[in-house]
């Protein structure tokens, strides 16, 4: 019995302790409906970006930046963008599904 009050001790404090990790850093998020003044070919196919680590922590921001590169050339940014949490057999993730855009084609507003 003593032999396993260390391991159980252990599995104890790791599974109560908790860390810190960072997600992902922004230029622009909202979670309601912006209308966007865009030209047709600046707007590309919906996309997705899958980022799954067995073992280390996988970055929200690895996701994202596949989501984009996977649109094509010259598309920098997501919108009408949706971010998943997956879990699978020994892995874990992020999924970020989105509209690439070329955000130098935005016409300005003429309010």
């Amino acid at each position: 019995m003593k032999k396993l009050i260390i391991p159980i001790a252990a599995v104890v404090a790791l599974t109560l302790s908790s860390c810190n990790q960072r997600l992902i850093d922004f230029t622009v998020i909202s979670s309601k409906n912006v209308t966007m003044r865009l030209p047709d070919d600046a707007k590309g196919p919906r996309s997705t970006g899958k980022e799954m680590k067995m073992c280390t922590n996988p970055q929200l921001k690895g996701a994202v930046d596949k989501a984009i590169e996977n649109a094509g050339p010259g598309y920098d940014a997501l919108i009408d963008g949706v971010v998943f949490a997956r879990n699978e057999f020994f892995r874990h993730g992020w999924v970020v599904e989105g509209t690439p855009i070329k955000t130098g084609k935005l016409k300005a507003s003429n309010n």
